[in-house]
């Protein structure tokens, strides 16, 4: 859902918090999937960041234990493939997510 004001689009949210169990193999998944999404990654010791090049949205940083928020202002497909990355965390630990 976008919505606008004066032709500003409104901010949309996701909070989420993390405990990643397996780190290693979170880490390969995550590069090859968003490679093949056209997504960039970089990859660091306690967190990857996934940017998908479009400014207008935030860059995704997902650590290996702890809470964050990304804005996405409620663009497609952004939102919905930050949502979907999320939400497979769940393969490699435990995360919990909530939206805004």
């Amino acid at each position: 859902m976008i919505l606008t004001i004066y032709g500003d689009i409104v901010g949309y949210t996701i909070y989420f918090k993390t405990e990643i169990s397996r780190w290693n193999e979170l880490k390969e998944f995550l590069v090859k999937t968003c490679h093949g999404i056209g997504f960039y990654v970089k990859v660091q010791k306690d967190s990857i960041i996934i940017n998908p090049g479009f400014s207008k949205v935030e860059p995704l940083i997902i650590m290996k234990k702890g809470s964050n928020a990304v804005k996405t202002y409620g663009l497609e497909p952004y939102t919905s493939l930050y949502k979907l990355i999320l939400y497979s965390l769940s393969s490699f630990g435990s995360v919990e997510i909530f939206e805004d």
